[in-house]
């Protein structure tokens, strides 16, 4: 299972909860933290496509700008992709707020390599009822506010690249079987983002559980009991 995270590019959370999300399978990551793509989205599928088996089909998991990336990585190289786990992500921004929400992550991106720690930190605990709802471990809570900073550069110019993506022209041509997470309650990606997946991928199966943009973490071990028997059917 190759684990793709989101715009801060570090995969410390998402790996935290692999276990729990997949626990039949050994998980590792791509690591873009620092990654400019200056190359664009397909840039960083295809470095990620490197870290897959050349031979045996893996499972891709992305998790909101990383699903753009999962997404571009199976139109690349389709039979290098047994199945697309895509975890609060989109194929077109489906609203105004959610791309000025964008807007407002890159803006705190710049801002938030110039302040100090402490500020820095209230940032992060102003975000989270956004980020992670309630009713969360303590544990979550901490690998949230320390998670590592976001390298402004690589941050900003990601957040501009999801404000262009578009997949909608090519989403129907991806017969790849995908599972679909989205929050209820989620400012950043809506849930209609997810729907509109859903919709235009021809193999894709949706679950919109209560929660914001992590939901897949606050509520890891229960998407991981529906993950399951979704890749029992897969015959894995």
């Amino acid at each position: 299972m190759l684990v793709i995270p989101g715009l801060n590019g570090h995969p410390g959370m998402l790996m935290q909860a692999a276990p729990r999300l997949f626990p039949r399978w050994h998980a590792y990551a791509f690591n873009h933290h620092t990654d400019q793509a200056l190359d664009g989205v397909e840039g960083l599928a295809e470095r990620a496509l490197d870290l897959l088996d050349p031979i045996e089909p893996s499972f891709v998991c992305g998790e909101s700008f990383g699903g753009t990336v999962a997404l571009t990585l199976a139109r690349l190289a389709p039979r290098r992709v047994r199945g697309l786990i895509l975890l609060s992500t989109f194929g077109w921004h489906p609203s105004g707020l959610a791309r000025r929400g964008v807007r407002a992550l890159a803006l705190w991106s710049f801002l938030g390599g110039r302040v100090g720690l402490r500020m820095y930190r209230a940032g992060r605990l102003a975000s989270m009822p956004t980020q992670l709802g309630f009713g969360f471990s303590g544990e979550l809570l901490r690998s949230y506010l320390e998670r590592p900073r976001a390298d402004v550069a690589a941050y900003r110019r990601k957040a501009e690249l999801s404000l262009t993506f578009d997949a909608r022209p090519w989403l129907s041509t991806l017969q790849t079987s995908t599972f679909i997470v989205s929050g209820r309650w989620d400012p950043v990606v809506p849930p209609s983002a997810g729907r509109e997946l859903s919709r235009l991928l021809p193999n894709a199966e949706l679950h919109t559980l209560n929660g914001g943009h992590l939901v897949h973490l606050v509520h890891a071990d229960a998407v991981g009991r529906l993950i399951q028997p979704w890749a029992h059917s897969l015959r894995i």
